[in-house]
């Protein structure tokens, strides 16, 4: 899954303030100002008791470090917007760093004091241009809306040319607030997917997920696989079968990481979809792949250090919480959700509602992807092996974000950009067109 720990840390102050800003503005800058200078101590204790409950001193500088490492060093604020949310005031800071822009929020409540500290996206500053197989005469985009209920995402649908009435394809993000390309620093994914698609004759449409737009105004009991993806998911579906270009009865869902687990769920509720394709995605635990990604990082190129150690265990107490039953909010110190978020991840029946899935299924699996290992294709693999219509197929030097390399995978190689794997895309369009 898209899980990474991100953050900052730098000796640099922040941009002096604008004019006639809101006095919240001004108090959050003073509380970051704090963070990036490695004051966490006083950082957090600018924090709710509630925050200096979930995030100690201890693990502000360990995430810092990792930001660092994976950035580079923070260079200026680069622009902020504030609104008001049930009472609270969020401060949206986008702050340069040496390989990225870092989309901050500092939630802070009645009484100034910080309530929320939540990264909602990374920007390269050098994205990654059009992949070479992409082909522009062959294929239009469209600007398009995906509508659930009140919830209006906007996305793109790239069609290919003369194509008549063409299979297509939804694309459905992995774990976190993702955007329609499902960017991760200079990488995006599924733009590179659209428009490979599209020159290869399929169909593609990708849409702005729902945490990346209205994240900010949503309560965290709302955060649930199914508010987070399952219905936009089934929307998008819906809309690219009443399209005149599309052949309605050739639609497809391809799900990416988390929403590869999502994806046994939303063919449950679409009888319609002529298949599936689940790119990295797992019907394992994800409270297992979350120690497992530490554990791997904290190997990667070193011994791990003590506060390594020490971190690993904090959360594998957590999830043995979890598990049990005993586990609060208050304790529970995984990244990005709630815990009744983790606790329907770890009861997910991924498996036993993919074996009762008829449609057609391809799994593929990365063989450099260190988030989503070859423990959860085995998975797959054993728990479908029955079923005559499901496809395995393995990339052995993809990594998890579908791009080319050689050597262990590291959060660091997100740093380049690159495109998704030119074979893997002529395989997913020849799969669908094929059905």
């Amino acid at each position: 899954m898209h899980i990474r720990i991100v953050t900052l840390l730098a000796v640099l102050t922040l941009a002096a303030p604008a004019l006639a800003e809101h006095p919240s503005t001004v108090a959050a800058r003073e509380t970051l100002r704090l963070y990036l200078d490695g004051r966490y101590a006083d950082f957090v204790a600018a924090g709710t008791d509630e925050l200096q409950a979930k995030f100690p001193a201890a693990q502000a500088e360990m995430v810092a470090k990792q930001l660092e490492a994976q950035f580079g060093q923070y260079q200026y604020e680069q622009s902020v917007e504030h609104f008001v949310v049930e009472g609270m005031d969020l401060n949206r800071f986008a702050l340069r760093y040496d390989k990225a822009v870092l989309r901050l929020q500092l939630t802070l409540d009645s009484q100034g004091k910080l309530a929320g500290f939540f990264i909602t996206g990374v920007e390269a500053a050098d994205p990654a241009p059009l992949p070479p197989y992409a082909d522009p005469r062959k294929y239009t985009e469209t600007p398009i809306t995906v509508q659930t209920g009140l919830f209006e995402l906007p996305g793109t649908l790239t069609l290919p040319v003369d194509a008549g009435k063409c299979p297509a394809v939804v694309l459905v993000h992995g774990s976190g607030p993702h955007d329609q390309d499902e960017t991760v620093l200079g990488n995006k994914p599924f733009r590179d997917l659209a428009v490979g698609l599209a020159t290869h004759g399929v169909a593609a449409l990708r849409y702005e997920k729902r945490t990346h737009k209205y994240g900010s105004r949503m309560k965290a009991e709302e955060i649930t696989l199914e508010a987070e993806t399952i219905d936009d998911a089934l929307s998008a579906a819906a809309l690219l079968r009443g399209r005149p270009e599309i052949n309605p009865q050739r639609v497809f869902v391809a799900g990416h990481s988390m929403g590869g687990t999502a994806g046994p769920f939303i063919a449950q509720r679409d009888d319609k979809l002529a298949g599936l394709i689940i790119l990295a995605g797992t019907p394992r635990s994800l409270l297992d792949l979350i120690v497992e990604q530490m554990e791997y990082i904290a190997n990667l190129d070193r011994e791990p250090t003590a506060e390594d150690k020490s971190h690993i265990d904090e959360v594998k107490q957590s999830v043995a919480a979890i598990r049990a039953g005993t586990a609060t909010d208050a304790d529970v110190p995984l990244p990005g959700a709630p815990l009744k978020y983790w606790q329907q991840m770890e009861n997910l029946p991924t498996l036993a509602t993919a074996r009762q899935l008829e449609l057609p299924i391809l799994i593929v699996q990365f063989g450099r992807d260190y988030q989503v290992t070859r423990k959860c294709f085995d998975a797959w693999r054993a728990g479908l092996k029955d079923r005559g219509n499901v496809t395995f197929k393995v990339y052995d030097d993809l990594n998890h974000l579908m791009i080319k390399g050689a050597g262990p995978s590291s959060p660091q190689e997100y740093g380049t950009a690159g495109n998704v794997d030119e074979t893997l895309v002529r395989d997913l369009a020849a799969w669908m067109k094929k059905l």
